[in-house]
């Protein structure tokens, strides 16, 4: 028999344990304002959060959800709302919540749901054909479906349980909490498979809480577009403007226009960028003439920011602090944050770490190096736990004594200002000398003609690789090889220049997170996979 608690909902933002208190207390002391907007779509209260999470939740438990099982979200922005309501649901049922990016390939989602192994699946209805592929890919007893709506033509032939969304909605809405502590898991979110097949993040209540949040007494909303299947779109958009109490306002897909638009319509005081849609304002010249007054606070994350981009960015939001994050799924809120005005004395960094976080840069023995030495950055973890889910030995080698190790090569300057370089498997070998390509990345979009730009490492007869740059030009505008590297003389040294190039006529390939997926452009050029140092 579950033990269940109930109260109030109220409660002051420091007695607050669990993820669902959270929401309880916005409940009580904001319950008219808009908690979620759906452009073109539906908006939701944080009254009427509270009261069809409850809902949603006592639904789940009649639906056979025991405390840890996970429930799998796989909806588009479209379906934020939903999104919203089932992802703090499933913790009310002591549940994981499994947010999962839509833009995933049939196959990822596959992947994942034998990792997670969902017991219930809530799914936008134009998703059915994945959660039908994956289900096929399952052993054991498959989920339950939590259908949006009517029929699709999907085949259900493997016995699969199906339960209508308005059915569940209808259970009672008295406030409603599975006995949960803060040791026991939140959420399970997956990587965006830049370095292999996606990877389970799984973290705990205390550490999705671990940094003091207050929430805003003057209600203030939160322009993006990011996947909510995302940790950017999890902890960046759904628990951030949670905790801060402001309006959520999602784009079902990022238009320069339309976000342009949204920005003189609804006067957001916040916005969420990831430096692909920095790109695509900059080249559409969408935000010419637009009043940006409102915007106080500008983040962009996912990706380091080309110096280029950030100025433009920093220009074209003049009323705004302008910041860039550094983080990854496994380290959760352990951060960098970089403003522009930081980033004209350290041109490069990706910023310090926020408030109660530390940054460490280690050798290949995990020995701790001196300021300016470049090595592998980790990244402190505050309180509470994080792990790969279902996988021990990747755990071991990723998280160690509350650190978690990145993967990602830099340095820490002497005041503490934080330099990614380049993934470890991104960097090149050249003849002896290290090439990172951020590096050089971030040089070539200084290039007036480029608008977007990778380097990979490529085999090399003598020197073992070489750099090749594949870049897109702005249009009208040619390049070659030879005033390229004439322009790259006073910015890189020779060796790290790019001694072979390729125009590209279309958009690089973008992972789901709208990095630029680098396995994918080299096979698209018929490379050899990245090589392993």
């Amino acid at each position: 028999m579950k033990t269940q608690r109930t109260d109030s909902g109220q409660g002051d933002v420091a007695a607050m344990t669990l993820v669902p208190d959270v929401l309880r207390t916005m409940a009580a002391r904001f319950p008219d304002r808009t908690a979620v907007a759906v452009d073109g779509g539906a908006s939701m209260t944080f009254a009427e959060w509270e009261r069809r999470s409850n809902a949603i939740g006592r639904g789940l438990v009649g639906l056979g959800v025991l405390p840890g099982d996970r429930v799998a979200i796989l909806v588009s922005n479209r379906d934020a709302i939903l999104a919203d309501i089932t992802y703090m649901a499933a913790q009310k049922a002591g549940g994981v919540a499994s947010p999962i990016n839509p833009r995933l390939a049939r196959s990822e989602v596959a992947h994942i749901f034998r990792i997670a192994q969902p017991k219930v699946v809530v799914a936008s209805d134009e998703l059915l054909a994945h959660v039908d592929h994956a289900v096929a890919h399952l052993d054991g007893v498959p989920p339950t479906l939590v259908r949006t709506s009517g029929a699709t033509g999907v085949d259900w032939s493997r016995d699969i349980r199906i339960v209508g969304w308005a059915d569940m909605e209808r259970n009672s809405q008295v406030t409603f909490q599975v006995e949960t502590t803060a040791s026991d898991l939140a959420d399970l979110l997956f990587t965006s498979g830049t370095t292999g097949l996606p990877k389970g993040v799984a973290s705990n209540h205390e550490n999705l809480l671990s940094i003091p949040v207050a929430p805003s007494e003057n209600q203030a909303s939160f322009l993006h577009a990011a996947p909510l299947g995302t940790a950017l779109g999890t902890y960046g958009t759904i628990i951030a403007c949670l905790r801060l109490a402001l309006t959520n306002i999602c784009l079902p897909s990022f238009s320069t226009s339309r976000f342009a638009s949204l920005i003189e319509e609804r006067r957001p005081g916040w916005l969420l960028l990831v430096p692909a849609h920095v790109q695509l304002l900059r080249e559409s010249e969408a935000l010419e003439g637009v009043d940006t007054s409102s915007v106080e606070i500008v983040l962009c994350g996912t990706a380091p920011m080309p110096p280029e981009a950030f100025r433009w960015l920093a220009a074209t939001f003049s009323a705004a602090i302008v910041m860039n994050a550094y983080s990854l799924t496994e380290a959760g809120d352990s951060a960098c944050l970089m403003s522009f005005t930081d980033s004209t004395e350290h041109p490069g960094s990706v910023g310090k770490p926020i408030a109660g976080g530390a940054v460490r840069v280690v050798d290949d023995e995990g020995n701790d190096l001196p300021p300016n030495q470049v090595g592998e950055l980790a990244l402190r973890i505050r309180r509470g736990k994080r792990f790969y889910f279902g996988d021990s030995e990747a755990t071991d080698e990723t998280w160690k004594d509350g650190w978690v190790h990145t993967g990602d090569v830099g340095y820490v300057d002497r005041d503490g200002y934080v330099y990614l370089i380049d993934r470890m498997k991104d960097m090149i070998i050249r003849g002896g000398y290290n090439v990172y390509s951020v590096e050089v990345e971030n040089a070539l979009h200084e290039h007036p003609a480029i608008t977007e730009a990778a380097v990979l490492g490529v085999p090399h007869q003598i020197l073992g690789h070489d750099v090749l740059a594949v870049v897109r030009l702005k249009e009208g505008m040619s390049l070659d090889l030879g005033s390229l590297r004439e322009f790259l003389e006073d910015s890189l040294a020779d060796y790290k220049q790019p001694h072979e190039l390729i125009i590209s006529k279309v958009p690089l390939p973008r992972t789901a997170l709208d990095k630029v997926d680098k396995a994918a452009l080299r096979s698209t050029l018929g490379l050899d996979p990245a090589p392993r140092l």
